[in-house]
C-alpha cells in the first residue's frame, strides 16, 4: 500500500505536520518495501485550493491513504472522490 503521512520536513526523521491542505511536505511511504518518497507541496501557499490540489497530487502518485492531523471539507472530498482512505488524528511524532 502507498501511504503518505504529512510532514514538516523532507525525510522519515522529519516532524508530522497536522494539517493535510497547509502541510510542506508529504512522505509517501510503500508499506509493502519501505520505500520512501518526500514531495514538496506545490500549493501550500495558494490562496485557496490548497486542499483539492493537495489531494489530486495524492490521487497522481498513486496513494491508497493519508495519514494526517486534520482535512478540511474540501479535501476529504476530493480523497473520497479518488478512492483514497483518511485517517485523521496524527499526533506530533515523527514520520
Amino acid at each position: 500500500m502507498k501511504l503518505c503521512i504529512t510532514a514538516a520536513g523532507n525525510d522519515l526523521s522529519a516532524a508530522t505536520d497536522s494539517a493535510f491542505g497547509r502541510a510542506p511536505w508529504f512522505m509517501l511511504i510503500d508499506t509493502e518495501t519501505g520505500a520512501a518518497e518526500a514531495v514538496a507541496h506545490p500549493s501550500i501557499n495558494a490562496g485557496h485550493g490548497a486542499g483539492i490540489a493537495s489531494a489530486q497530487l495524492m490521487a497522481d502518485h498513486g496513494v491508497e491513504a493519508v495519514l494526517t492531523g486534520r482535512l478540511g471539507p474540501k479535501a476529504q472530498s476530493a480523497l473520497a472522490a479518488a478512492g483514497i482512505a483518511m485517517h485523521e488524528g496524527l499526533p506530533a511524532c515523527t514520520v
